[in-house]
């Protein structure tokens, strides 16, 4: 179908990528799911294919492009697994940083290798006492003489387990107020100090092995290894939330379109009461209704890449594309099983499985209701500014 809203040149490029990603991701899906198996090959396949990175400079490994461009590969990616996304986008948040704010030295140093997945990567935010809460972090970087020393726990890393590159978050000035005393690190594998301990065993995203519990004990690290300026670390935070909720709304409609997919040739081959059930209006109208909710999501999320990549402030936008592509990807799934019945909540359909991993993006990057406070904080924002210009 041609789109209005997608170029002749991008909508060949997610048709590309969408091909590759059917005939390559299969096996590898069905043994993270399955067996809990890392997708390592793949990821070097998708590298060399210039799948990750898609948006970064050239002259690092990147794709060149942009976030549109992004947020396409990551919507094809997860219509095979959204687990897959997952591993697939990771390193793009832990890449912007670096990008956007690290030094010249960092960026040769690193980014090369994490865009053919030889560097494989995982975030540093969330903690046993805390998630929403990112600025109350407890875990804290002290500056000593050329080193820093990081002490801290940090929990639900997708990639944790298996990742040669840690970008840590920490508090380093405790007498401010966090959103001015936080700051980000890069930490390698095997720096002595690091403890990972059990990984969880999750509902979904399986395969991402994703750690309980990673302890800094101690760990120090050159200071050349500081992202960015000491204090920085909760607007650079900030910024990179913005790209990544963009690309999780992407990844659940992906996941979600295959649902609809599955679904919709479903109620067009199984028969009840001697004709096919999509003549039934209980069961065409649910389809209608997952046809037209994640039209309106692409749409939001197709708004939001555009403006990013215009140079626009997407605070608002981005936090209403992930929190409206969670809540319906998650409808369209819960349908989708319903529509199929019994059959659906086998494994013989890749339904259950979908549905299991679209639950888990209304509480990634940001829970839904978190979401919700940052369109209500940017709506009156904008409201009174608003108000104020014309008074």
């Amino acid at each position: 179908m041609v789109s209005i809203f997608l170029s002749e040149q991008e909508q060949a490029y997610a048709h590309q990528a969408r091909e590759f990603f059917k005939r390559e991701a299969r096996p590898h899906v069905l043994a993270m799911d399955r067996d809990n198996e890392y997708p390592f090959e793949l990821l070097k396949k998708m590298g060399r294919q210039g799948y990750i990175g898609v948006r970064f400079p050239a002259r690092y490994g990147g794709g060149g492009l942009n976030m549109m461009h992004e947020a396409l590969v990551n919507e094809e990616t997860a219509a095979q697994s959204y687990a897959l996304a997952c591993a697939r986008s990771v390193p793009h948040h832990c890449a912007f940083i670096i990008a956007n704010y690290g030094s010249e030295e960092q960026k040769l140093k690193w980014l090369p290798g994490i865009f053919t997945a030889d560097v494989l990567t995982a975030e540093c935010i969330t903690e046993p006492t805390g998630g929403s809460d990112a600025a109350r972090m407890k875990t804290k970087a002290q500056r000593r003489g050329d080193q820093w020393v990081i002490t801290g726990e940090k929990r639900f890393q997708a990639s944790g387990a298996v990742a040669d590159l840690f970008v840590v978050f920490a508090i380093t000035d405790p007498d401010v107020h966090p959103t001015k005393g936080m700051s980000v690190f890069a930490v390698e594998k095997g720096t002595p100090g690091i403890v990972a301990m059990e990984e969880f065993d999750t509902m979904g995203w399986r395969g991402l092995r994703i750690v309980s519990e990673l302890i800094f004990d101690q760990v120090a690290i050159p200071a050349a290894n500081l992202i960015g300026e000491p204090g920085q670390g909760f607007p650079i935070l900030m910024d990179m939330l913005n790209s990544e909720r963009i690309l999780v709304a992407s990844g659940l409609l992906g996941t979600a379109r295959t649902c609809l997919e599955i679904a919709t040739a479903y109620t067009m081959e199984r028969e009840a009461f001697h004709r096919p059930i999509r003549n039934f209006e209980g069961v065409s109208f649910k389809v209608a209704e997952m046809a037209t909710r994640l039209e309106a999501a692409s749409l939001l999320r197709t708004k939001a890449a555009r403006m990013l990549d215009l140079g626009q402030d997407v605070t608002k936008i981005a936090a209403m594309a992930k929190g409206f592509a969670a809540e319906n990807a998650y409808w369209i799934a819960n349908e989708a099983l319903q529509v199929m019945g019994g059959i659906g909540y086998t494994t013989k359909h890749d339904i259950e499985r979908h549905f299991r991993d679209i639950r888990g993006g209304m509480v990634a990057v940001g829970t839904n209701e978190i979401m919700r406070l940052v369109v209500q904080r940017e709506h009156y924002q904008e409201f009174a500014q608003a108000q104020d210009s014309a008074s």
